[in-house]
């Protein structure tokens, strides 16, 4: 028995003509692409004759080499766009820790008592001496002596 015209469970015809009408993935042999880029390297922009000059060479159609090159240029530009990116993306966190380290050094600078070991500390300290003024204050008045 054949399964010609049989259907499996739960497939339809439609799913059965995609199938068939999917194409495969064209690619181009490590020669073929070799020869294209042996050929842009002489140029570049090849016009309409060119194309066809180089199609008949590798032994495809020109619009198979057309699209090749089109999508060659696009992934070559995407990778240099990436290098880029990453190459600003360090630089960027280069400069911005640098700046971070800049923003701190400045405030010990400007203002010592936004560095709060510092400025608690100091607080501390002034606290102390009020508690210690007042006590003497106090042991003043109660010995009887003067203020000093």
């Amino acid at each position: 028995m054949t399964n010609v015209g049989k259907k499996h469970v739960g497939e339809s015809s439609t799913s059965q003509n995609k199938a068939n009408k999917k194409k495969k993935r064209f690619r181009l042999t490590v020669e073929q692409i070799q020869q294209v880029k042996d050929f842009l390297k002489k140029c570049p922009h090849p016009d309409k004759d060119q194309l066809i000059q180089i199609s008949e060479e590798v032994g495809l159609k020109p619009k198979k080499i057309k699209n090749w090159i089109y999508n060659n240029k696009t992934q070559e530009k995407i990778q240099v766009e990436k290098s880029a990116n990453k190459t600003l993306r360090t630089e960027n966190e280069k400069l911005r820790s640098e700046n971070m380290a800049m923003k701190e050094a400045m405030k010990k600078i400007i203002c010592p008592q936004c560095d709060s070991e510092r400025a608690s500390n100091l607080e501390n300290l002034k606290a102390e001496n009020q508690r210690l003024t007042d006590k003497i204050l106090w042991y003043s008045i109660l010995l009887g002596g003067e203020n000093f």
